[in-house]
């Protein structure tokens, strides 16, 4: 008996050293302060961002888009927050992608299609959301600074299946100058803004298409 209460004994000394040493603070290295910096000077970069991007409301711009395949096409960008995008390629254009404020919309004109999906679904759902937010309910893997530009990925960890985004910004003024859209399979389509115009009024008609599927009988859903 009397050997296993000294053995309890030493036991719980040995237990409450190892505690006491365990709950003593430790001095953080030079890498973990380095590191804490930096996450706060990302978070005070996102806050600005949001803020810069939450104050456009409306955009007009030329765009020029290069495809994965290095082929590029012009156009005319109309963007009214929230939801509301057109992608204007011009009258002879085939194609139209074009949301109405919930749906994206892509319009074949040559083979009569219309294929749709939820806007917020999308990578483009971050740049036409009613308020937007860089919180935990998207992934931001890293910020990447270069030749005075800001590169931001966007991922929303629900809809991987859409691929993500990539926002690129001036540095000096945090405005929004081009984005890369990547696919599940890898292939990026880039966008870049050419003189866009901000918090301009739109006419709600940009937001429309004519449906070029044959006309049936009864109301058509949409």
């Amino acid at each position: 008996m009397k050997h296993i209460l000294i053995a309890f004994l030493l036991l719980s000394s040995f237990g409450g050293r190892v505690a006491l040493a365990a709950d003593a603070p430790v001095a953080p290295t030079a890498q973990d302060t380095k590191k804490a910096l930096q996450e706060k000077q990302n978070a005070a970069l996102l806050d600005r961002i949001e803020k810069h991007l939450n104050s456009i409301h409306s955009m007009k711009s030329a765009f020029i888009q290069r495809a994965p395949d290095g082929t590029t096409m012009e156009g005319t960008l109309y963007m009214e927050r929230p939801g509301k995008l057109r992608f204007d390629f011009g009258k002879d254009a085939p194609f139209l992608l074009v949301s109405n404020g919930s749906l994206l919309t892509f319009v074949d004109y040559d083979v009569k299609q219309v294929s749709r999906w939820p806007i917020k679904k999308t990578p483009l759902g971050i740049l036409v959301d009613k308020e937007i937010k860089f919180d935990k309910s998207v992934e931001i893997p890293d910020i990447i600074r270069f030749a005075g530009l800001i590169k931001l990925p966007v991922i929303d960890p629900k809809r991987r299946e859409y691929g993500y985004i990539v926002l690129i910004f001036e540095e000096s003024t945090l405005d929004l100058r081009a984005w890369e859209s990547v696919d599940a399979q890898g292939y990026v389509t880039r966008v870049a803004l050419v003189n866009p115009e901000y918090n301009i009024a739109i006419d709600k008609k940009r937001f429309t298409y004519r449906d070029p599927r044959p006309k049936r009988h009864g109301p058509r859903r949409r």
